[in-house]
């Protein structure tokens, strides 16, 4: 029994260490990024580095904030970008998943694994095809440019494919036998029922559009176009006369303020975000 207590207390102890160290590992870059931000561009590049700012400054956020740059309409686009392509994404992929979950028609697995074979593409070979569909609809250095292209998600589709299957087909039935259409299935039933996950796609993919930089580089044009990730790469080689050379300060101050609506968002939906991911894996 002592020996069995012992071994229980010892794996206990060894797990927790093992979880310390990856959160280590996961918070020293965002540590880094935030400590980074209050430091001059000399002390950023400073051998060895300081793990603390020894003469802390806030030269970085003041300008960004001075008004030579529209940094708050770049972050206003970023969020008008994101929060759009999520809310359309969350549509399309609902609608999708619930059709290849519930719904028979010809050619129905096919066409899903071709959605899946999709997802293993690289994103380069698909930039031209969108680039010239992007400017036949004339979206070009339009910000809906940047969010058509992102609205139908493969992984997206397959994960409500994969959580709506485990809805009972039960439920379905009997909405449908009480008279319920499919639009009123689809809304009172399964989207009810596919909360969690919804939430967690919600998260997921809000990250994914905040964080894109290639697509929104080739179709946002316009200064006063750009969004948060793109301002932010230019300005921060800017204020060294244009050199190669880049004001790391200034970069981490951008990516603190570009990852602090990211991070509250997944804090308030940490709950909706846990839950879709763990029941997606439960089979009916």
């Amino acid at each position: 029994m002592t020996i069995r207590f012992d071994r229980q207390r010892l794996t206990r102890a060894f797990m927790l260490l093992l979880v310390l160290v990856l959160a280590g590992v996961f918070v020293a870059p965002l540590y880094w990024m935030l400590t980074g931000s209050f430091k001059k561009m000399a002390s950023t590049m400073k051998v060895p580095p300081d793990l603390i700012p020894l003469q802390p400054t806030l030269g970085n956020y003041a300008f960004l904030f001075n008004g030579t740059f529209p940094v708050l309409k770049w972050l206003l686009n970023s969020f008008a970008v994101s929060a759009l392509s999520t809310l359309f994404c969350i549509l399309v992929c609902t609608m999708m998943g619930y059709a290849f979950a519930k719904k028979d028609f010809p050619l129905k697995n096919t066409l899903f694994f071709t959605i899946l074979i999709s997802m293993m593409l690289p994103k380069q070979a698909s930039l031209i095809p969108l680039f010239m569909t992007v400017k036949s609809m004339g979206m070009m250095n339009h910000l809906m440019g940047a969010v058509v292209p992102l609205i139908v998600w493969p992984y997206g589709i397959f994960m409500m494919r994969q959580f709506i299957g485990t809805i009972p087909g039960d439920l379905l039935e009997s909405a449908r036998i009480d008279g319920a259409s499919e639009i009123a299935i689809f809304r009172k039933v399964v989207l009810p029922l596919a909360k969690p996950a919804v939430a967690a796609l919600g998260v997921i993919f809000f990250l994914t559009a905040w964080n894109d930089f290639m697509w929104q580089l080739i179709v946002l044009k316009d200064v006063g176009k750009w969004t948060f990730n793109i301002g932010i790469s230019v300005i921060s080689r800017n204020p060294v006369a244009n050199s190669p050379v880049i004001n790391y300060g200034l970069a981490m101050a951008g990516g603190t303020l570009g990852a602090l609506p990211v991070v509250a968002l997944f804090i308030f939906l940490q709950k909706y975000f846990v839950t879709g991911l763990t029941m997606g894996a439960v089979k009916e």
